[in-house]
């Protein structure tokens, strides 16, 4: 049997999936270039808000990235004045607990705001029909064991 192939004209769908990530980053980049802060640095603020603080390498598996990829997203935030550091409790001083400055919390929702018009624009060709069975479609698809 032939493999299947595809063509620019004929991506297939691990393809455009690929591209409307792609081109949702760009937007939400572009949206939030103006408070200083990246697409993955607001992931991690957005996260923390929800949950607290939290111990650094709980952050790595919460957001789906490497302890290192964390650790320089936590320098970047603590050198903007956004994340502080602290020692976890339970005597064991490897345990970093971070969390968000005041000046962190209170940028959380104007980013959230940025965000979210970001979303509404890149969306407003599509019908709610067509947003809800897009969202149902890939929360079907990371929910497969063999997605993560």
């Amino acid at each position: 049997m032939p493999i299947a192939t595809t063509t620019p004209a004929d991506p297939n769908l691990a393809t455009l999936i690929r591209t409307a990530a792609a081109a949702m980053h760009r937007a939400l980049s572009r949206a939030l270039l103006p408070y200083g802060v990246t697409a993955a640095e607001w992931a991690l603020l957005r996260d923390l808000h929800a949950a607290g603080a939290v111990p650094q390498g709980q952050i790595a598996e919460r957001l789906g990235m490497t302890a290192g990829a964390v650790s320089k997203l936590v320098d970047r935030l603590v050198a903007k004045r956004l994340l502080v550091r602290g020692r976890g409790g339970g005597g064991d001083r490897r345990v970093q607990i971070i969390g968000l400055t005041g000046t962190g919390a209170l940028l959380v929702p104007d980013l959230a705001r940025a965000a979210e018009a970001s979303e509404a624009a890149l969306f407003a060709g599509l019908s709610a029909r067509e947003r809800a069975g897009l969202g149902a479609a890939l929360a079907k698809l990371a929910a497969r064991p063999s997605a993560g």
